[in-house]
């Protein structure tokens, strides 16, 4: 069962090209997804009772084209089911001429509040069954940049945390495509992206972006934790000429 919203791109979701961000593309995902899973059952305050929550742990993205400022289109969401562990969601921004124009898959976890074990999905009574794929796959392991690059960290701000007192997903992506500079993005754009969310950022973690350029459209990259060195995210982008 697919679940539909009809959007406009308003003037605070577009970058300076005047094309939807992509944070904003981001969040709007991660939005019809918290509103869909809450229709069927299992969204937020529903989980919370049990004291449990959902994560996102991994996401692949492809955009043909980005939708630009006072442009309609419809965001489709659906559940692909479980293989008892992760649940599978995918996404399609559709133009006003019926064209797929973002595609997007994306794999969540259950976790329990206390313990933050993982919480098998198959014990979840009337958990959707498996429905069609965007790809026919799902988002893959992302390998750790590679980089002897200095790192400069900064410290986690109020607005990137999020309800459940983590660092916000969206907000690891905004670090990553600003750690890109503005000659960079006025040059490029970005037209594929596959993420894997490792750990919880905390209020008082201070963080940084490791970078490595595998060619000039290919791209490497992590948040770091300066306490322990550890990813929070890797991130592989894709990048193409800008016209």
């Amino acid at each position: 069962m697919k679940h539909i919203n009809h959007l406009s791109t308003r003037s605070y979701f577009i970058n300076r090209f005047g094309k939807l961000s992509t944070s904003f593309m981001f969040y709007q995902m991660q939005d019809i997804a918290w509103e869909h899973a809450a229709k069927l059952g299992f969204g937020y305050d529903n989980l919370k009772q049990d004291e449990q929550f959902w994560v996102l742990s991994k996401l692949l993205v492809k955009i043909d084209r980005r939708p630009v400022w006072g442009e309609d289109f419809a965001l489709e969401t659906w559940s692909r089911g479980t293989d008892g562990f992760f649940g599978y969601r995918d996404f399609n921004f559709v133009d006003k001429q019926g064209a797929n124009i973002i595609q997007a898959t994306s794999s969540w976890l259950v976790l329990d509040a206390k313990s933050k074990r993982i919480v098998r999905l198959n014990d979840f009574t009337n958990f959707p069954k498996y429905e069609e794929s965007v790809f026919g796959n799902n988002a893959g392991k992302v390998s750790t940049p590679k980089s002897n690059d200095k790192l400069e960290f900064t410290p986690v701000r109020f607005n990137e945390i999020d309800i459940n007192q983590h660092f916000n997903s969206g907000r690891y992506i905004e670090r990553i495509i600003d750690s890109f500079s503005f000659d960079f993005h006025q040059a490029n754009e970005l037209i594929e992206f596959e993420v894997n969310f490792l750990k919880e950022g905390m209020p008082a973690d201070r963080l940084a972006v490791k970078k490595q350029v595998l060619d000039e459209n290919h791209y490497m990259c992590s948040v770091v934790r300066e306490s322990d060195g550890a990813d929070l995210i890797r991130v592989r982008l894709v990048w193409k000429k800008r016209k």
